[in-house]
């Protein structure tokens, strides 16, 4: 298990303008009362599991959580029971991110990296980034597809998949969307977007027309016909901040975001409503702002009419060294969950 991590995981806290770090308690008794507009869903017990991604598989009704720290990703069912779907890879470290399920294929796609630690017994070793899939039936890895880490924050983060299996997936700070093609099955460049985009969450539309995509305080959309990026406009004076998870929805966006309010971070859960064209944001409804659990809230998944999402990745909870944090000092792992009207 890793004790530490790198600084490339933590440039996610340099973009997210960290220098003022959240104003969360440190740690939270083993049982809390329930407060704010979200819900408690889950709540784990493992401190240090740093979890980064969260998918639903409607069929088998579960989630899956993968851990950027521990190298696995757990299976939990809807009444809490909590099992090892991928076990950590014997020798090799590696973050899990973003994950989605192809429901059609019962497949788990998952991205992750590798990252030095500090003390790392080969510090000149090759880093990788890459995209797993998984078997659903036993968490069998089917296939890896990797591209070699250039920078340290090279990493691919949030995964979409079309009706056809075909794959797109966001490259952090690399400013790229890659793609795998369902017929050739290898891992290609698709789109660059523009500089300081710091494209993350991602998701595509049912009819496979479109792709919207989160970035520093925008949402992109792409026409998966023509490849034209447009920058969605958003209603004056109205804030979205650095866009983590996001997820479209009968005609709407949820997105998890982060903002800089003078000398204090703001999370949120956000609703954004689109125009029948799908061509802009009509209005903004905050549907969460930080909860008393917020810890780095990253990313979510829709189960039904509720929306489930992580709520204490706990980036914050690393110094700049890339330590952890003391246990007592961590809170426990909690998914939490909205009702969506």
């Amino acid at each position: 298990m890793k004790n530490a991590l790198s600084s490339g995981v933590l440039i996610v806290l340099a973009v997210l303008g960290s220098g003022c770090p959240n104003e969360a308690p440190p740690g939270v008794p083993a049982i809390v009362e329930e407060e704010g507009l979200s819900e408690i869903a889950f709540q784990l017990p493992e401190r240090d599991l740093i979890p980064e991604g969260i998918c639903y598989d409607p069929e088998d009704d579960v989630f899956y959580l993968g851990s950027i720290r521990k190298s696995k990703i757990l299976k939990i069912s809807r009444d809490g029971d909590v099992e090892v779907f991928v076990p950590p890879t014997d020798g090799e470290d590696r973050g899990y991110l973003g994950m989605r399920i192809d429901t059609n294929r019962r497949v788990l796609w998952a991205n992750w990296h590798q990252e030095k630690s500090p003390g790392d017994a080969d510090p000149e070793r090759q880093l990788w980034t890459g995209i797993a899939k998984f078997d659903l039936e036993d968490g069998r890895l089917i296939r890896e597809y990797t591209v070699e880490k250039t920078d340290e924050n090279h990493l691919f983060n949030d995964v979409a998949i079309a009706r056809d299996g075909t794959v797109y997936f966001t490259s952090f700070a690399y400013g790229m969307i890659y793609t795998i093609d369902s017929a050739t099955d290898q891992i290609e460049e698709y789109l660059r977007m523009p500089e300081g985009a710091w494209n993350n969450g991602i998701d595509i539309t049912p009819d496979d027309r479109y792709l919207f995509v989160a970035g520093s305080d925008k949402v992109f959309r792409v026409d998966l016909e023509t490849k034209e990026l447009l920058e969605l406009p958003i209603p004056e004076n109205e804030v979205i901040g650095y866009g983590d998870g996001l997820y479209f929805n009968d005609g709407f966006l949820l997105a998890i975001t982060v903002y800089r309010d003078e000398e204090r971070l703001v999370n949120r859960v956000l609703k954004l409503y689109l125009s029948e064209t799908l061509d802009r944001i009509t209005a903004i409804d905050v549907l969460d702002q930080d909860h008393p659990l917020y810890s780095n809230p990253t990313t979510g998944a829709i189960a039904d009419d509720w929306f489930y999402y992580i709520a204490t990745a706990q980036f914050e909870k690393f110094d700049e060294d890339g330590n952890l944090a003391p246990w007592d000092e961590l809170s426990d792992t909690y998914i939490l969950k909205l009702r969506l009207e």
